[in-house]
């Protein structure tokens, strides 16, 4: 009885000890860490909801502090770093100012590259590297035969790697409408694929502090584009009130349902 005692209570601590750091109590360090995570990921939505450089900036380079602190390399600091390069490549590829775009895809994809490196079954940063990949094609346009196919299968593995993360979806439903209908590319194709990001976003469970947690009110916004490219102005506007359900400082939902609703 005593030997059953004994093996019980270290079953009981092994299974405290091996609980992931976010379900135990987090140390001091850990909170810090946390904390600082949680303020650079908050910078960063913040400039996507204005969709303003200085803020994405300083979200990349938060990111960046964080993982230069890191004693061993992190696939997911260097995935949000890659994340914000991202986000500040397509502002300024809009904005028309091309090389400070391909700065950022070219940064983007090498941070990414060790990401997957770290962790090979990351599959949300291949997805990401294959719209980035996707970017560098805009920007040059000689690269499209060798890029295109590589874009392509990057988003694919994402996918394969990890089919219940809704950003895998969300991320190749967000880059279809850029490639041509001969390639596999365009509006329709993109719908099923944001529609099965929306789905698996509803049923994804409650986010590691750690880990991506963004995109459910974009699955929305883009599946609105997506319906009025195709000429269904009501879906459109219903996809667009839910986005900004869920976040109303969504700006390009609130410009986008404006204009809808003036007709334009």
């Amino acid at each position: 009885m005593k030997m059953k005692m004994i093996v019980f209570v270290s079953l009981a601590a092994l299974a405290i000890t091996a609980r992931p750091y976010w379900v135990r109590p987090a140390s001091d360090q850990e909170a810090a860490f946390i904390q600082a995570l949680s303020a650079a990921k908050a910078e960063l939505q913040a400039g996507i909801n204005r969709w303003e450089a200085d803020a994405l900036q300083k979200a990349r380079d938060l990111f960046l502090g964080l993982l230069l602190k890191q004693e061993k390399p992190s696939p997911y600091l260097h995935y949000y770093v890659a994340l914000a390069d991202y986000r500040l490549a397509t502002f300024h590829f809009s904005s028309g100012s091309p090389a400070e775009a391909d700065r950022f895809v070219t940064e983007g994809e090498q941070y990414l590259e060790k990401a997957m490196e770290a962790e090979p079954e990351f599959g949300e940063a291949f997805s990401l590297y294959g719209f980035l990949l996707g970017l560098e094609i805009g920007l040059h346009q000689d690269r499209a035969m060798t890029l295109g196919i590589k874009s392509m299968a990057s988003l694919d593995q994402g996918i394969e790697k990890d089919p219940s993360n809704p950003r895998t979806h969300l991320i190749k439903g967000m880059y279809l409408p850029y490639v041509p209908q001969e390639f596999g590319g365009g509006t329709d194709k993109a719908v099923p694929y944001l529609e099965k990001a929306i789905s698996l976003f509803a049923t994804e469970p409650a986010a590691d502090p750690i880990k991506p947690s963004w995109g459910r009110d974009e699955a929305y916004l883009y599946l609105g584009m997506a319906y009025k490219a195709k000429g269904d102005t009501e879906k459109a506007k219903e996809c667009l009130k839910t986005a900004l359900a869920m976040n109303p400082a969504l700006g390009r939902a609130k410009s986008l349902l404006a204009s809808l609703e003036k007709g334009r």
